[in-house]
């Protein structure tokens, strides 16, 4: 009974080795490690895309692009790529949201989802950057709806009212939607309301610019410049009047008598001059008083004059661009109020594919 025994436990034991020795071959433990490394890209995966749902953008891009290094070449990077690219549009660093936008569209076919998003985002993103120009060229020849409305944003900041009319009724007419019907409404009442704009008369800047010195900066509402010009058209005349007052009374008139103050004459020589002198103080009967003001007061007038003179002209030239910048400052508020975000309805990549 105990060699029984005996046999039998050696007989587990060898089973249990061989057993052991069977697991441990390369292949078990390769696909060991596949299923381990599917698990944990799993759960990378997961957790990136609840950070970017719950608006951690930061910890979002920390995550992807630990997900980019670990699994590199996966097919999923081009998903990652986008999610890195929408991270920065969120935080508002449209130069490195457009920069991963458009490594999306270099590998991607322009027939998947992934592309058209970046496509659609990366316009988007250069609107917000301001460059209309980049947009009015690579949307030249579109017939997309969604490209054409950000060609019509794009002519709105450049205050091109009728090309910018024109993109919408193209963008609306293509979509043939009732939704966009809705959304563009607001888009041409702000296109129509442009003539409401207050602006500023130039003639009137002007006229008030040459009666006042620095009226033409303050009809502008540019108080500083204002301010400036008066102050020194007003030091200017000052000093030349001091000058003129200097020179005719003396430097020490407030603080020493009159009685110090002695006519001088030139012709105290002993030659018969035809001057009258009475009393006991040869003092002349008749004196004029000659002045050399004119030194004085010649180079303040002339800087005063050409400060007033130039800040009316100035005043003049800059009423069309101040008029300029309160359209723009109209348009870039009515923007904001109908930003193109609204547009951005179209299917996006997802990390996470919802089983239907």
């Amino acid at each position: 009974m105990r060699n029984l025994f005996t046999l039998i436990l050696i007989g587990l034991l060898f089973g249990e080795l061989n057993a052991q020795r069977a697991y441990r071959s390369v292949d078990d433990i390769q696909g060991e490690w596949t299923e381990y490394t599917s698990y944990q890209k799993e759960e990378i995966i997961s957790f990136c895309d609840f950070l970017f749902k719950e608006g951690y953008y930061e910890r979002c891009l920390l995550t992807s692009f630990q997900l980019l290094y670990k699994f590199q070449n996966d097919p999923i990077t081009p998903v990652v790529n986008y999610y890195i690219a929408r991270c920065y549009e969120e935080m508002k660093n449209y130069d490195l949201a457009s920069r991963y936008y458009q490594q999306v569209m270099d590998v991607e076919d322009t027939t998947s989802i992934t592309f058209i998003a970046s496509n659609y985002r990366n316009m988007y993103v250069t609107l917000l950057e301001g460059d209309i120009e980049f947009i009015l060229e690579s949307t030249s020849e579109t017939i997309d709806p969604y490209l054409i409305t950000f060609r019509g944003y794009a002519f709105m900041k450049k205050l091109n009212w009728e090309k910018a009319r024109t993109s919408f009724i193209m963008a609306q007419s293509i979509f043939d939607h009732s939704h966009y019907n809705k959304l563009m409404t607001p888009l041409y009442q702000t296109i129509e309301n442009v003539s409401t704009v207050p602006r500023h008369n130039k003639y009137l800047v002007f006229l008030v610019g040459s009666i006042i010195p620095g009226g033409g900066q303050f009809m502008l509402r540019d108080w500083d410049k204002g301010q400036g010009i008066f102050t020194s058209v007003s030091l200017l005349a000052l000093i030349g009047a001091w000058g003129r007052a200097e020179s005719l009374v003396g430097r020490n008139s407030f603080i020493e008598s009159e009685a110090t103050s002695i006519p001088l004459f030139s012709k105290y020589n002993g030659e018969p001059t035809g001057t009258r002198l009475i009393n006991r103080d040869k003092i002349p009967s008749k004196m004029s008083i000659s002045s050399s003001s004119f030194k004085y007061i010649v180079p303040p007038m002339i800087f005063g004059t050409g400060i007033f003179l130039s800040g009316t002209i100035k005043s003049f030239d800059d009423t069309q661009l101040k008029n300029e910048r309160l359209v723009d400052f109209y348009i870039q508020e009515r923007i904001d109020d109908i930003s193109p975000s609204r547009f951005l309805d179209f299917p996006e990549p997802t990390l996470i594919v919802e089983e239907k």
